[in-house]
Order: C-alpha cells, then sequence, then structure tokens
C-alpha cells in the first residue's frame, strides 16, 4: 500500500513519501532495498592512491551516494565510504537490465536511487576523458535506501546546535570531521599500545559505585533496584586501581568513563575520559617520564607530526617537556616566593595583588590561586608543575624536604591543565586523619568525598609504594586534535533532549515538541 501525503504535509514529509513510493516500487520489481551484506573488496581511497597496480582490475566499492547525474546514455556519481570518495560511471550498454535474482539496478531504473541512498557497485578501474579515476561500473546494487536528503552539499550543517545533535550528517557533508574523530580513535589505540609496551594491564573498574571517590567532585546519583540502594556513577576509578595494586599487580590502567555533576563549558562536560594508571614501587617522578612518553608516542602514532596548533601558538611535542616547581613558577612571575611566607594575611595580600579578591584560608590555597589566575594559562608548551600545596592534595605523599609540599604533578598544554598524577599515599592512619580533618571542613555533597572505609581497610593490609596518572582524554584530543572546544572532540555531547517539529508530525506524534530553526535546511 502507497503511502497517502496529506495535504497540509511539508516538503520534508512529500519527499519522504516519494522515497517510500520508491522502495514500493524496487519491491515491485523484486529488490530488496536492504540487505543485509555486501561483497566490497576495496575501500575508495586505496584505489585512487594505487591507480598505476589497479588500473583496469575488477574491484567492487560501497558507500553513500553523495552527488548524481544522468546525461543520456551514461551517468556518474560519487559514493563517499570511511576513506573518502571516488566517482562511479555508468553506460546504458554495460549496465544491463535490473536483475531481481542477483539484486542489481538496471539503467532504465537508476530514477530509484536518491543522494544519499547506499550502494555497492563493481566494475574496473580506469579513468573518464577528462582524467578522473573512475569506478567503470557494470553492476550496480542498491544496500540500504534513504528516507531524508543529505544537507546541502556545499553548506552542510550551518546550525551549531544541529551539528552537535547530528554529528553524522556533520561527517557526512564535512569529511574532515570524520578523519578528525579517526585519529582520536586512533589515539586510544595507541595509548593502549604505549602501556601494554610498558607491561601495564587493563580492567574495567566499576563505574556504578556504591560512594564516589578518589576526587573531589558532585556525583550523579542513580538506584540499583536489584539491591535496593542509592549508588553513585564513577567521579574517578583511582581507589579501584589502587586496589588492584594491593592485589598484586605492579602496572595497571583503565580508560574508563567519569561522571561530574557539574557545569559545562569550552574545556568541562560532565561525561568524559581519562586514563587512570597506577605503578607500584615508583613515586610521581616515573610518571614524569612515563607521560610526557605517552604524549609523544601518540602525536608520531595516531597524529603523524609532532607540532600542532593549539589556540595561536605551536606546541613541539618533540622537545624535552619543561619541569617547574608551584612555588618557582609563582616566584618568576609575581618575584614571591611562597616557600618563604608563613603568615596569611601576607600570602592574601600577594592574592589581591594578582588580582583576586576572595581570600584563601590558607598560604597554600592562595599560592595555587596565584598560579591558577597568573601562571597557568601562560604555560603553552608542554610543562609539569610539581610540588601542590599538600592541602590540596589529600590522596598525595608529602615531599621529605618540605612536608608542606606534596609529591605531585599537573600535565599543562595550551594554558590548559590537562592531567593530575602524584605519589600515593599508602599511611593508612595519616591518610585518614587528612580525610577526617578535610571532611570536617567541608563536607557537602561535590566538596570532598565521603570517607572510604573499605579503601582504608586495604590499605592496613599493605599498598605498596604506588604512583598513577590521570590525563583526561578528552583534554588530549582538544590539543592534538586542535580544536579549542570540547564539543567538537566529542562525538555525542550531552544536550537536552528534543523532538522536532518535522519529526512529531512524520510520527504521527502528540504532545510538546521543540522546533530547531534550521530544521527545514536539513531535511533531517
Amino acid at each position: 500500500m502507497q503511502p497517502v501525503t496529506p495535504v497540509s504535509a511539508t516538503p520534508l514529509e512529500q519527499l519522504r513519501n516519494a522515497r517510500l513510493d520508491k522502495i514500493k516500487t524496487l519491491r515491485d520489481l523484486g529488490l530488496d532495498p536492504f540487505p543485509s551484506t555486501s561483497g566490497r573488496t576495496h575501500y575508495s581511497q586505496p584505489v585512487l592512491a594505487g591507480f598505476e597496480q589497479l588500473e583496469g582490475q575488477r574491484v567492487t566499492l560501497a558507500g553513500r551516494l553523495v552527488s548524481w547525474r544522468k546525461q543520456g546514455a551514461i551517468a556518474f556519481g560519487h559514493i563517499l565510504d570511511q576513506t573518502g570518495q571516488i566517482q562511479l560511471m555508468l553506460r546504458r550498454q554495460t549496465l544491463g537490465g535490473t536483475d531481481a535474482a542477483a539484486n542489481t539496478l538496471g539503467y532504465d531504473d537508476l530514477k530509484l536511487l536518491d543522494v544519499g541512498d547506499l550502494v555497492e557497485a563493481e566494475g574496473t578501474v580506469g579513468k573518464t576523458q577528462r582524467g578522473e579515476i573512475s569506478l567503470m561500473t557494470d553492476r550496480l546494487r542498491l544496500l540500504t535506501k534513504s528516507l531524508r536528503p543529505l544537507p546541502e552539499k556545499w553548506s552542510g550543517l550551518k546550525d551549531r546546535e544541529l551539528v552537535l545533535r547530528k554529528r553524522y550528517l556533520d561527517t557526512i557533508a564535512n569529511p574532515q570531521v570524520l578523519r578528525r574523530f579517526e585519529c582520536i580513535s586512533k589515539m586510544l589505540f595507541a595509548t593502549r599500545q604505549f602501556l601494554y609496551q610498558r607491561g601495564f594491564h587493563e580492567f574495567h573498574t566499576p563505574v556504578i559505585q556504591p560512594q564516589y571517590g578518589g576526587g573531589t567532585a558532585k556525583p550523579f546519583r542513580t538506584q540499583v533496584n536489584a539491591l535496593g540502594v542509592e549508588m553513585y556513577l564513577s567521579i574517578s576509578h583511582e581507589l579501584y586501581l589502587k586496589r588492584l595494586i594491593a592485589a598484586g599487580f605492579d602496572k595497571v590502567f583503565t580508560i574508563g568513563r567519569y561522571f561530574r555533576n557539574e557545569g559545562i563549558d569550552r574545556s568541562h562536560h560532565p561525561e568524559f575520559s581519562m586514563i587512570e594508571t597506577m605503578t607500584a614501587y615508583e613515586n610521581y617522578e616515573y610518571n614524569m617520564e612515563l607521560v610526557e612518553s605517552l604524549f609523544r608516542h601518540i602525536a608520531t602514532e595516531a597524529f603523524g607530526k609532532s607540532v600542532f596548533q593549539v589556540g595561536e601558538h605551536q606546541v613541539d611535542f618533540s622537545q624535552p617537556w619543561r619541569r617547574v616547581s608551584m612555588a618557582d613558577a609563582v616566584l618568576e612571575a609575581t618575584g614571591t616566593d611562597f616557600r618563604q611566607i608563613t603568615d596569611l594575611a601576607e600570602a592574601n595580600a600577594v592574592l589581591r595583588r594578582a588580582g583576586v579578591a576572595e581570600p584563601c584560608a590558607t598560604v597554600g590555597h592562595a599560592l595555587v590561586e596565584t598560579f591558577e589566575h597568573v601562571v597557568a594559562p601562560t604555560l603553552i608548551q608542554p610543562t609539569l608543575v610539581h610540588g601542590h600545596p599538600i592541602e590540596i592534595s589529600p590522596l598525595a605523599k608529602p615531599m621529605r624536604q618540605d612536608p608542606r609540599y606534596a609529591e605531585r604533578f599537573e600535565i599543562f598544554i595550551g594554558g590548559i591543565e590537562c592531567g593530575d598524577n602524584w605519589s600515593e599515599q599508602n599511611d593508612p592512619v595519616e591518610l585518614l586523619a587528612r580525610w577526617r580533618q578535610m571532611y570536617a571542613h567541608d563536607s557537602s555533597e561535590g566538596e570532598f568525598q565521603p570517607l572510604d572505609y573499605d579503601f582504608l581497610e586495604m590499605l592496613e593490609h599493605g599498598l605498596p609504594p604506588t604512583t598513577g596518572i590521570g590525563p583526561g582524554i578528552e583534554r588530549m584530543a582538544m590539543i592534538f586534535a586542535e580544536q579549542s572546544d570540547i564539543y567538537d572532540v566529542i562525538f555525542f555531547p550531552m544536550m537536552k533532549p528534543v523532538l522536532s517539529q518535522a519529526n512529531k508530525a512524520i510520527y504521527r506524534l502528540e504532545g510538546p515538541a521543540v522546533n530547531l530553526e534550521a530544521e527545514p535546511e536539513t531535511g533531517a
């Protein structure tokens, strides 16, 4: 039965119904518009790159039809696959007629195709009279009939919200966006490759946890019906990795998902990923070399270069990274040595001169505020800043030479903090005292993690000297993909759910819908 187009149907509905009519016609011809498999033998880019070897040979390509035109007895089109696009050339005399048994389209039935359809093309590799490398197609199968149009070829998706909600259309219209996410995927592979080569074992740690911990953040809550208890989505996986160290593994890591119910901006997202490692019998200095080598490996293996454009600056990962204490970095920028300050009023006076009006509760906090306000934005080339005040580092060991500071460092690239790392505090009595002190100061949700007595019990059984790193995947992707907005390195960013007026009409849904201004432009 053919779909009936209401008189009041929108242009999108009319177009969609016309394509539904084509599906019926295809089925009447004995063709399956949605077969389950393809016989593809090659991708487009290797065919283009290997033309000298493949010229005259038969290949089978498959991809999305992104252009299409017929000129009498000859037709041209381009199909797009994961590697790029290539031209198809079809002639009436070589394509022949429709064959239901082979599920192939004949030349006279090519009118049933639309830009956006997914097709399989078989033929010989050659060149047109104009010299364009093409597949001289003598066999064409429809693999998927599209019901909606693609974004206009030259303008693509212009509305920022539509780009984020319908990234799959953005990657079709803009292949360079596809390449970006392909490289981000390679970044994850290169990370695992690097850590495996260093002797690390990968583990999955719980995303749903009985209590949040391992960091300071406001958690997401969830209900586990089977147990009848409230639990939390992970804000960190650190405490579970330490349990693996106690279990006898010397090098462990996870590439995990993290959920922090806090703000959203150009460098923060409520759901994100992080590489967390734990290494036994080493301290934070070991991780300085580890993280520097990791970033250099990712740059060359996943992105094929060592120099990247980060904002207005060129960042070179081939050069040795600078290592500087937080106190020295502030001394260089302000002329004040916080190591010589013991009076809180004096520390806050330095902070005011740096342009921060809000006073801090400790000298250490004033040092951190001064650093973040004055120094951090200037750290463009890869820099490891170490020696954080102990009062902001509850899980880190104090430095033996000056226990006011922790064996801890952060990674700064392009003025952005890209990871936090330290020597783990494995003295259960000291950690409990520090936790209680901080929890008594502020136990509100998100300000400090609840006391984790199960973790303390594990520590009392003995945890060897241990150190871990925690660079954020999205922050790394922003640097290596040369993007300034975290939403441009997350394929599925968090957004408010919407139902467009177009979809409400098409699916005959009742109730309110959110209308997107650019909806008619894409037809999606």
